[in-house]
């Protein structure tokens, strides 16, 4: 079932207190810039079936989930890498897009929200 919010407002919140605004457009910016490049290296690695290339990818951008609080979108990812650590590229392509629809909503919400330029 996906969230209402693809963010979690107190995980958010919680890093926002550690950090000044700008550092934190920083660091959603960074997210922002390269999740996009870790889905092509997955996309590119199912098509080839690599097992370590693609779960290296979800698993690079399941931790910047984490920290900025995208906790569907890490979970997402998390199951992509364990998918493909099983061999299953038919379902890791389908995680895939599941992802990406994710991953548009996350960077939907830190747009609105502000803390990153469209």
């Amino acid at each position: 079932m996906t969230p209402a919010t693809p963010v979690e407002q107190s995980d958010f919140d919680a890093l926002l207190e550690l950090l000044d605004g700008e550092t934190m457009r920083e660091v959603v910016a960074m997210f922002a810039g390269s999740a996009p490049d870790r889905l092509v290296v997955a996309r590119d690695g199912i098509a080839v079936r690599d097992v370590a290339t693609v779960a290296t990818a979800f698993h690079t951008l399941r931790s910047g989930c984490g920290q900025l609080g995208a906790r569907h979108l890490e979970a997402l990812c998390a199951n992509a890498e364990r998918t493909a650590k099983s061999g299953d590229f038919e379902a890791t392509s389908l995680l895939l897009g599941q992802v990406e629809h994710e991953l548009a909503r996350c960077l939907g919400w830190f747009r609105d929200g502000g803390w990153l330029s469209v």
